[in-house]
């Protein structure tokens, strides 16, 4: 049985000089520098101004109905100098068993387009078969045309569309899902 939980700072995989680890309300001041660097990623899902902040709650506290804490893993990506250079939200068993949702990936923009996202997919897939996913699901929002690229590279397919409302911005969003084997 593979331990889902982590101490804070532990580890939960690698790729290349990039360490994985969960994030907890210790690292708020860091996530929050890093919602400033991304702010056209805040600004694309919950419109004009962003707020820095919302990063802080999507990696910490926001949760699908019945869901709790514990099925969720706010992860930070820290480059080989332990600066937070990206974040990771998975929620384990949602919306269905054996399926997670990935409620956010991003990466400051000097560390894109460089294959650290293809490369981040990669190895998180297989850490989630190793927790028991057979299916990842997500949102992309219609007006993220580089993530739905990105997505479509992934193996995602369209499951369907929704109208959802962030911030002050409402958007029709594609959920999209893959069955996940390690590639």
């Amino acid at each position: 049985m593979w331990r889902t939980t982590a101490p804070r700072g532990e580890i939960l995989f690698e790729v290349g000089e990039y360490r994985v680890r969960r994030v907890s309300e210790e690292d708020a001041p860091i996530i929050r520098k890093l919602g400033e660097r991304c702010l056209e990623h805040l600004e694309l899902h919950y419109g004009s101004p962003p707020d820095p902040g919302q990063m802080i709650r999507e990696l910490l506290s926001d949760l699908p109905p019945r869901k709790t804490l514990v099925d969720k893993f706010g992860m930070g990506v820290f480059d080989g100098t332990q600066r937070l250079v990206g974040a990771i939200d998975v929620i384990r068993d949602y919306p269905e068993p054996r399926e997670w949702y990935l409620g956010l990936l991003v990466l400051e923009p000097a560390h894109r387009n460089q294959g650290l996202g293809a490369a981040l997919m990669d190895t998180l897939t297989e850490w989630l078969v190793r927790h028991g996913a057979a299916h990842l699901r997500l949102a992309v929002s219609e007006h993220n045309e580089a993530g739905q690229r990105f997505w479509a590279r992934r193996g995602f397919e369209p499951v369907k569309q929704v109208i959802a409302e962030f911030g002050n911005k409402q958007s029709v969003f594609h959920v999209l899902r893959r069955a996940l084997e390690v590639r």
